[in-house]
């Protein structure tokens, strides 16, 4: 990969337990009674991402000195991690038997802090949380009446859109005793993760670049914080970032994590083999329409992978014919050239 942008991105959920005459209570509610006790809710995400997109790119000579692009990659990616919820979903699950689900509420959170009543039993249990899950339209929560089998997932097995926002989840063991005053301190972490692809096209003459990623995983596993993967992953179609240069088109997908299997050591980078699938982790697919109309068809493989919270980002030069030239040493590129004359084509799925 040309970079790695990398995020301490984490939301802090406070959970302040004071005790108070036990009731039958069994709802979470915004208005303050005797019969519950206080949860505040503060979302905390430190991100710098100037300075850090900044520090990444000194890896590659030609971006490190880009302002107008860095700061177009910024603007985008603010939009993904930022420090704020527009929904929590809160689950608590019984710690013995089958682990069904046995309170239940959402909220719309609006902001980076809130305060609610938390108005259920006190005793042992397991806490699950989500975040921005609800304004995720291609993504849901499935099987969430059960802990064990709660899980993220994408609504559509085949073709994808990106990610419009960071999804954060957390795990927590709660046992809520009575007449205790207790303190919860829960922190949120993010599930999704981002890919960025920056293509040079000065002197290229290319019509129109369509891109496309795949090797992702298709969920999470809520109460283990585990991926799963489909034998045939998703494609997910990249976003296109406005940026100022107009030297460069520049992509984004917003995602599950890739495999995490490290195959090349830091420090010893190699050219990756265009046909060495095996250490492929994840793959973008382009389709470039030359100036001739031809269509060029270009996987390019990394064997870098993409973790929770991170940002990889790769970088290369467009040819006339329609080949990216990766300035990474690491992603390898395997090329059709006149993949579809003429200019029109679909997508293969």
């Amino acid at each position: 990969m040309g970079a790695s942008l990398l995020f301490p991105s984490r939301f802090l959920l406070l959970v302040t337990c004071f005790s108070c005459a036990f009731t039958s209570c069994s709802v979470i509610d915004d208005d303050l009674s005797d019969c519950g006790f206080e949860v505040r809710y503060e979302l905390k995400l430190e991100t710098t991402i100037q300075t850090k997109l900044q520090l990444q790119l000194q890896t590659d000579q030609t971006l490190r000195s880009n302002l107008q692009l860095t700061n177009s990659l910024r603007r985008h990616l603010e939009s993904i991690f930022r420090d704020h919820a527009d929904d929590v979903d809160l689950s608590f699950y019984d710690v013995q038997g089958d682990s069904t689900r046995l309170e239940h509420d959402q909220h719309d959170m609006n902001g980076k802090e809130q305060h609610y009543t938390l108005n259920i039993p006190r005793r042992h249990y397991m806490h699950l949380a989500t975040a921005n899950v609800k304004q995720e339209l291609g993504v849901e929560a499935f099987e969430a009446q059960n802990c064990h089998k709660a899980h993220l997932s994408h609504l559509r097995p085949d073709t994808v859109p990106s990610h419009t926002t960071g999804l954060f989840t957390a795990r927590h063991d709660m046992d809520i005793k009575d007449s205790v005053n207790q303190t919860f301190n829960v922190q949120l972490y993010m599930a999704n993760a981002a890919t960025v692809l920056v293509v040079d096209t000065l002197g290229s003459g290319v019509r129109d670049i369509k891109v496309f990623a795949t090797g992702f995983a298709s969920g999470f596993n809520m109460a283990d914080s585990t991926y799963t993967f489909a034998s045939n992953p998703a494609i997910v179609r990249a976003t296109p970032i406005e940026v100022d240069d107009r030297q460069y088109a520049c992509y984004s997908t917003v995602n599950f994590p890739s495999r995490d299997r490290i195959i090349i050591p830091v420090g010893a980078p190699r050219r990756a083999s265009s046909d060495d699938v095996a250490d492929a982790l994840w793959e973008y697919h382009l389709y470039i329409t030359t100036a001739s109309g031809s269509v060029t068809r270009s996987v390019l493989r990394s064997s870098q992978p993409l973790h929770a919270e991170q940002v990889l980002i790769v970088h290369v030069k467009m040819e006339p014919n329609g080949q990216p030239d990766p300035v990474d040493p690491t992603v390898g590129v395997n090329v059709t050239l006149n993949w579809n004359d003429g200019g029109q084509y679909n997508h293969e799925l």
